[in-house]
């Protein structure tokens, strides 16, 4: 199991040592490290890998033993592993193409929470050490979280927060969002297996591992004809463009049996939440529907975001149910109008992920 683990060590040569030292002995592997120094000690933050049965307090004890002082231990998932300055990069990434506000961004950076109608300020008037302000083209974005930040996260968000404030508004037409109502919804074709490896390749790391489960790092060949090559099975999001850019994918797995039909969806980047996910689902579901299913299911990591705002942007009938980092949505598709007596799906279509 994975913990991201904080804690404070002195500043001394060995004192790293020693953790590592102690991690080993019992079997625990460190696979992720970022240092934050400050004035009398070392913020340390950890990835750690310990064997099955481990918890929150054998963990927190570890640590201690070790020499860690002010321990705060959180169970983590894959994405803790991602590396921070590549992080770093896709938030600028997203801030460029204004497809996030700036505060979600920072608080994501920051694994913290927007805290709105706070000044920043405790109890007693002074500035609060679990709480940042920022100011990002003139509003004030205020995160708390439960451990301190330290001064590196704190120059971190500052440099961070003032690149969105130089970008605020100055984005270019070319990289606004478009509307959702600007692309075509159809069954995929072979040879769009081409236009799947160039949205791919444009896609987040943080998006293709949502979709895939692992972070594919290039969509090959084989696998990109396989996702297009079983007709009825895979439904892609196209743009009018010449050339036809596919911006979103939409793949049906039947399992036999009677099973409930699996929907796996994945979006570029810059074409989320603005509807296109609800809308290849919804085309899915009407097949679907016709067909005689009466609820299909999605998948995806707790964690994410956009599966939670597409189904709940479906206006179906659905539910929810966690299983460790895992959600499960079943949604209901009987009551969906046969794919007849409705318009042609890039004609429109409502608000969602």
């Amino acid at each position: 199991m994975l913990w991201r683990v904080r804690t404070t060590l002195a500043d001394r040569p060995g004192a790293l040592a020693r953790m590592a030292q102690c991690c080993g002995d019992r079997g625990v592997n460190i696979l992720g490290l970022q240092i934050f120094p400050d004035v009398g000690g070392v913020t340390d933050e950890v990835v750690l890998a310990t064997p099955d049965g481990w918890d929150v307090e054998a963990v927190t004890t570890l640590v201690r033993e070790a020499g860690g002082r002010e321990v705060a231990v959180a169970p983590a998932s894959d994405h803790a592993l991602v590396d921070a300055p590549v992080r770093y990069l896709q938030a600028v990434r997203a801030l460029h193409a204004a497809q996030v506000p700036a505060a979600e961004v920072l608080a994501h950076l920051l694994d913290a929470e927007v805290a709105t109608g706070w000044d920043g300020t405790g109890e007693d008037g002074t500035a609060a050490g679990d709480g940042l302000v920022l100011d990002v083209g003139g509003e004030q974005i205020a995160l708390r979280r439960t451990t301190p930040f330290t001064p590196t996260e704190m120059a971190r968000a500052t440099a961070v927060a003032e690149l969105a404030d130089a970008m605020a508004g100055a984005a270019p037409e070319s990289v606004r969002l478009p509307r959702a109502g600007s692309v075509e919804v159809r069954a995929a074709e072979t040879d769009d297996y081409v236009a799947l490896q160039r949205m791919h390749a444009r896609c987040s790391a943080e998006a293709v591992y949502h979709r895939f489960g692992v972070p594919l790092l290039r969509l090959n060949d084989r696998l990109a004809r396989r996702l297009v090559g079983v007709p009825g099975e895979t439904m892609v999001a196209v743009t009018g463009r010449d050339p036809e850019e596919v911006v979103g994918m939409l793949q049906v797995t039947r399992r036999g049996g009677g099973t409930t039909p699996e929907l796996a969806v994945l979006v570029e980047d810059a074409w989320q939440r603005r509807g296109v996910g609800v809308r290849l689902v919804r085309a899915a579901a009407r097949l679907l529907a016709e067909e005689g299913y009466a609820d299909v299911v999605l998948r995806g990591r707790a964690d994410n975001q956009a599966l939670l705002g597409l189904v709940t942007g479906l206006g179906l009938p659905v539910r929810l149910r966690m299983a460790g980092e895992t959600v499960t949505a079943l949604v209901s598709v009987g009551a969906l109008q046969p794919v007849s007596q409705v318009e042609p799906v890039g004609a429109g279509g409502p608000p969602g992920a």
